[in-house]
């Protein structure tokens, strides 16, 4: 898994602010975008909040719901379908 930073960038979004559960959160959750094939371009927001990011893949850039992300959901005019899984198996590999 990819490595992630101690104390990820929190949206001033979050109620509750730098609790042990949204830092958690945030560490999980860019953990598993990076593995995707996503860049955070902005805080962690929060699981149902629109977040800026961009697509290692194709370079798009837009907001995604980091729920669409984890479930290795692509934007539209990305990659074809079955390219996708081998493009990520050599981002991951480095």
């Amino acid at each position: 898994m990819p490595e992630v930073n101690d104390t990820p960038e929190l949206d001033p979004v979050l109620k509750t602010g730098a609790s042990k559960r949204n830092i958690a959160a945030a560490q999980k959750a860019l953990a598993r975008i990076t593995e995707l094939g996503w860049e955070p371009l902005s805080a962690y927001p929060g699981s149902d909040t629109h977040w800026r990011v961009r697509c290692v893949l194709c370079d798009w850039e837009g907001v995604m719901f980091y729920s669409h992300m984890r479930r290795a959901r692509r934007h539209k005019g990305c990659l074809p379908k079955d390219v996708v899984a081998t493009a990520l198996a050599e981002l991951n590999k480095s």
